[in-house]
């Protein structure tokens, strides 16, 4: 079983607003993008991981859709940085788990087809890149979930990359979607030109 874990658990401070709740140009929120694409490419759980200060209006605006089934992690402290969000999402995965797809919810445009690369993918570390840089998601294998638990979330993730830099399996697609990160009001206008 291959899941996905949706980092929605931060501040949204540049953005001003929850970027869980942006909307892609068909109308769905950011969340609900993900959830169907990472659904559609093949993943059998998505685990959103929520916190302060927008988890509650994420959370009631998921149980609003009626359509999207998503399991709930919370992340008491999402300011110590994406890898603390990660973790609770490893924590509330079945164990059954055989990998999962780090998908920050700041990055909507990923198609199915490159979460069925990723997912059919036998590789321990997996990212998908385009245009010679890497992108979002990537794909972790259970082998490292006890490694990624114990880390130090001031590091990030990029500390399990570099300790497995040899391993690291950097798959070409031709998504630009793994690249475009909305970040700032500016970067969402132009999502939505």
């Amino acid at each position: 079983m291959i899941a996905a874990v949706v980092l929605a658990a931060g501040g949204s401070t540049r953005m001003g607003q929850p970027k869980a709740l942006l909307r892609v140009p068909d109308g769905r929120r950011y969340v609900e993008a993900i959830a169907d694409c990472a659904r559609a490419g093949g993943c059998s759980e998505v685990v959103v991981v929520l916190g302060p200060p927008h988890g509650d209006a994420i959370d009631g605006a998921l149980a609003a859709t009626a359509t999207l089934t998503t399991k709930r992690a919370w992340n008491a402290r999402p300011e110590r940085g994406m890898l603390s969000s990660l973790q609770a999402g490893l924590a509330a995965l079945p164990a059954t788990a055989e990998a999962v797809l780090v998908w920050p919810v700041d990055i909507p445009f990923v198609e199915a087809s490159t979460v069925r690369a990723l997912v059919a993918h036998d590789g321990t570390i997996v990212v998908p890149v385009h245009n010679g840089r890497g992108g979002h998601p990537l794909r972790v294998a259970c082998a490292h979930f006890a490694e990624v638990a114990a880390l130090d979330p001031a590091r990030g993730l990029k500390a399990l990359l570099d300790a497995h830099a040899g391993s690291v399996t950097r798959l070409p697609v031709a998504d630009r979607g793994v690249l475009i990160d909305v970040d700032t009001p500016d970067d969402y206008a132009r999502t939505r030109a």
